[in-house]
């Protein structure tokens, strides 16, 4: 049932467990979620891949759930989950029996589920699985079975299978210079759980960044960052399918020769352009950092434009860099931290193809090419790009107003917001869209404090939203939980809020947030295909009674391999055996629905409408 907005009051009051539903004119309800006693630990970095993550899984038919690593001293740091409320927030499971940890690592989404890294006395660490109850909380396979697997690097690569990097007992002792992770993939069972390719993969753990992954998916494929098994070519570029077959390295991009072979090519900020392409920043011996794409195949990988083509004293490139990226590209184009000797470092866009590169100039300050915004990632809202960027910090100059909060159409750039008045800086970090608002906090400078702030349009003077501690609310990780904003707090408490917010005129339909993963093409979008491989036509399956409620069934020749229910964004929401004939969907809500039977002689598609 949906909450009705409420007008909180100023100040806060305390409740037995923590705060509860109190802002300052901002409208909506906050929730202090944990338990006394409990600690959420979330680390505060922004990378995607963190070891102590705070991540979101479900889907819009069953809603959606946070999972998070939490302590408290009965049962040391284990898995919890909350649906965003105080009532649901709870321990799933004690997976080493009292006050010891089973210390959660690399949370990640799957589907449902979420899979991460757990330890216990008689496994070590290895690989497990949750869907946020106690029963299904379990350990998929024990991969490295003397010692511990470690795994990470967990990246969905197609509806129903993960990639991911883990070590077993051959690779732990394979290298002189110590062990290596593997690449391996998993459905969620044990015996869908095998290694696929033995190349070393050393990330996350050494990775170049802040802000993104070594890994990404584009369409049902994932880009990884991996070095061949004895080490010669540095980290370089590799591209999986989830098969033994179709994973392979691409491209040597950096072939400066060293003692061991060719020297690593600094691969960072791996970003999905419209699963067609992949955009990251690579470095080469010929150009030094620079924005490069990929199709997955050496003749579809190349260096996108030369931003710096110049050399230092000693003839080295010194390259432009590509950095801090959008999390998805933005009106047919990735908008990310790029360079021209005209402008310096700032907000730059490209659509992929060789030789297309834009600039814009934020900070005008005289002579401009040393005087940068260095822009940081944005991400789409209110039809246009948001994004945090420094237009100067000199009192006596007009155009100066500190780090701010921009958005651009692609064409012009507006300052949304001199939130820090003055040349002092708001410093929008974790942009996050959320019920068709956008909220952010603020990394405190000069008489700025850390509070969550949000905006419902464009236009709109930000909103702040919490305060709730004088010296700052030391906020990071914020979450959309289906509608619900999550995000904790680094002070000794580690608390875990939620905030409720539906802006003046929200709209269930427009306003709605898109949490599944897409794997379409911009082409297969609009030609309504990409859901998957399908072989033969709709004519050759019947799918009745159609409409349907609490199940259908079907005819087709051959033996029933599975039976997949994919809604119309191209996310797989069922899985069934197909036995009988016949299938349940009461879980399913209303809308129309791909039905994709799978037989010993083909693929067959047809649509479906469920009431």
């Amino acid at each position: 049932m949906k909450r009705k907005n409420l007008l909180l009051s100023a100040g806060f009051m305390l409740l037995a467990g923590g705060m509860s539903a109190q802002t300052s004119q901002a409208g909506g309800e906050l929730i202090s979620l944990l338990p006394d006693g409990v600690k959420a630990n979330v680390s505060t970095v922004r990378n995607l891949a963190k070891d102590k993550n705070l991540v979101v899984a479900g889907s819009p038919e069953k809603g959606y759930y946070a999972f998070f690593a939490a302590s408290d001293e009965a049962h040391g740091e284990e898995l919890w989950v909350t649906d965003g409320t105080k009532e649901g927030t709870r321990l799933v499971k004690d997976i080493v029996p009292g006050s010891q940890s089973s210390d959660v690592c690399y949370l990640t989404r799957f589907n449902e589920k979420v899979l991460f890294a757990a330890t216990n006395d008689e496994f070590g660490t290895e690989l497990w699985i949750s869907d946020g109850t106690e029963d299904g909380t379990y350990m998929v396979k024990d991969i490295h079975e003397i010692s511990s697997s470690n795994p990470r690097g967990f990246t969905q690569v197609n509806e129903n299978q993960v990639v991911f990097a883990a070590q077993d007992f051959e690779s732990e002792i394979y290298s002189e210079n110590g062990a290596q992770w593997w690449l391996w993939v998993t459905d969620g069972t044990e015996e869908g759980t095998k290694m696929i390719c033995q190349c070393m993969m050393k990330f996350p753990g050494q990775d170049n960044t802040t802000w993104m992954t070594p890994y990404c998916r584009v369409g049902r494929k994932v880009f990884f960052k991996a070095d061949d098994i004895d080490g010669t070519m540095g980290g370089e570029l590799w591209v999986t399918d989830g098969t033994e077959a179709g994973t392979k390295f691409v491209m040597d991009i950096n072939t400066e020769e060293i003692a061991s072979g060719t020297a690593d090519s600094a691969l960072d900020n791996f970003t999905n352009f419209y699963n067609e392409k992949l955009f990251f920043k690579a470095f080469s011996i010929e150009s030094s950092n620079e924005p490069w794409a990929s199709d997955g195949t050496p003749e579809g990988t190349y260096q996108i434009y030369d931003s710096n083509p110049t050399f230092d004293d000693t003839g080295f490139p010194r390259g432009g860099g590509a950095s801090c990226v959008a999390m998805y590209p933005y009106n047919g184009r990735i908008y990310f931290r790029g360079y021209s000797s005209e402008t310096g470092c700032e907000l730059a866009a490209t659509n992929c193809e060789p030789g297309d590169f834009k600039i814009f100039d934020i900070n005008t300050t005289d002579p401009t090419a040393t005087h940068q915004s260095f822009a940081d990632p944005g991400t789409e809202f209110d039809g246009v790009y948001m994004f945090c960027a420094n237009s100067g910090t000199d009192p006596l100059i007009d155009s100066n107003h500190g780090g701010e909060l921009w958005y651009t159409d692609g064409e012009t750039l507006h300052m949304q917001s001199d939130l820090g008045p003055g040349v002092q800086c708001n410093w929008v970090k974790d942009l996050t869209v959320c019920n068709g608002s956008l909220y952010w906090w603020n990394e405190a400078a000069g008489d700025m404090k850390v509070h969550l702030w949000r905006i419902d349009n464009k236009e709109q003077f930000p909103v702040q939203v919490t305060d709730l501690s004088a010296d700052g609310d030391m906020i990071h990780s914020l979450r959309n939980c289906g509608g619900k904003l999550l995000f904790a707090t680094s002070d000794a408490n580690g608390s875990l809020y939620s905030y409720y917010y539906e802006k003046e005129g929200y709209d269930p339909v427009e306003d709605k947030d898109n949490l599944e993963p897409e794997y379409r093409t911009r082409a297969e979008i609009e030609e309504g295909s990409g859901i998957e491989e399908v072989t033969d036509n709709a004519a050759q399956v019947r799918v009745y009674p159609n409409p349907a409620s609490d199940s259908f069934s079907f005819n087709v020749n051959g033996n029933v391999k599975d039976v997949k229910v994919y809604n119309l964004a191209g996310s797989l929401v069922k899985v069934d055996n197909g036995e009988n004939g016949n299938v349940d969907i009461q879980d399913l809500a209303g809308g129309v629905y791909n039905v994709v039977i799978t037989t010993d002689g083909g693929s067959y598609v047809s649509k479906l409408i469920v009431k």
